[in-house]
């Protein structure tokens, strides 16, 4: 089932997999601003660090886009991209991901899903070939499900643990 909503000025076809929960419950995706980014950061990815020392390389960039997931107004999930390249895919556009979040009681519940689909439309829309993130390790069987695949070795962050280097063409769908 695949149904077409609107985000911003970007229209994305979402593909509706099994989960009753995605069938029945639309997830509300909008661009938001650098600034509003970072106390989801700081709660979920980094509570060692203030908010306002959350200012990642990329997040002043003209085509960076930053989305928010909504629920009941409330802000619960974010994601950033902004145009980076990727070692895993020399000489194509690449596109980095960043501060991807959500708050605990959200996960699993479809909002990482709809942000990623959100950035992909984003990076589409400006000639983006190729999407990548450093990904925590834990993280895995989500970025997997939503078309990543790893690429090189695993190694640790200072601070937040083991991660990989996650890359998919976003060209291609995800199954």
């Amino acid at each position: 089932m695949q149904r077409l909503i609107k985000v911003g000025s970007c229209h994305i076809l979402f593909n509706i997999q099994h989960s009753t929960f995605r069938r029945s419950m639309p997830h509300d995706i909008r661009p938001i601003s650098a600034a509003e980014t970072r106390p989801l950061r700081h709660q979920v990815l980094r509570p060692h660090q203030r908010p306002e020392e959350l200012v990642y390389a990329g997040d002043d960039h003209p085509l960076a886009f930053h989305a928010g997931a909504f629920s009941a107004g409330q802000l619960v999930g974010i994601a950033t991209v902004s145009p980076e390249s990727c070692a895993a895919a020399p000489g194509r556009a690449g596109w980095r991901l960043r501060g991807m979040a959500a708050l605990p009681t959200f996960q699993r519940r479809g909002y990482g899903a709809a942000l990623i689909a959100a950035c992909v439309a984003h990076i589409r829309g400006h000639g983006g070939e190729v999407l990548w993130c450093n990904g925590r390790t834990s993280a895995m069987t989500f970025y997997t499900a939503q078309g990543f695949a790893p690429y090189g070795d695993e190694f640790d962050t200072p601070g937040t643990g083991p991660h990989y280097v996650f890359w998919r063409d976003v060209a291609a769908p995800v199954m």
